[in-house]
Order: structure tokens, then sequence, then C-alpha cells
């Protein structure tokens, strides 16, 4: 299987991919921007607010500072 991603120049195309996926030889997928899947994923995260952003750089450096004494 391979996927492509296909620019419309005419309005008689998709049509034609229409009569396709009927005949079940392709599939037309939707896609979404980045926005519209950012917005899905921050609406499924906890809404909390007791996590500053120096507390999340704070971790990483921790994490990094873990990860480089175990290479060394």
């Amino acid at each position: 299987m391979e996927t492509l991603t296909i620019e419309l120049k005419n309005p008689n195309a998709k049509k034609l991919l229409e009569d396709l996926a009927d005949l079940d030889l392709i599939s037309i997928l939707k896609t979404s921007s980045w926005m519209e899947r950012w917005q899905k994923l921050s609406a499924s995260l906890p809404d909390v607010s007791e996590i500053s952003d120096n507390d999340i750089l704070e971790e990483i450096q921790a994490y990094r500072n873990k990860k480089n004494d175990t290479i060394q």
C-alpha cells in the first residue's frame, strides 16, 4: 500500500476519486491540520495548573543530567 497526497486542480477529479473509492480501489482519508491535532490532544489532557514552566524545565534538565551520567 502507498499513501499519496494529491492536490485537485479540477472539481471533476474529486468525482473521479470518489468513484474509485466506491469501487473499493482507493481509500480517501481526511487529514487534519497540526492545530486541530494539538487542540484534540490538549483537550484530552488534564487541566492542571500546579505545574509551572520552570518545573517542566527542571524536570527536563534532571533527565538530561541522569542520561549524561549513564553515558559517562
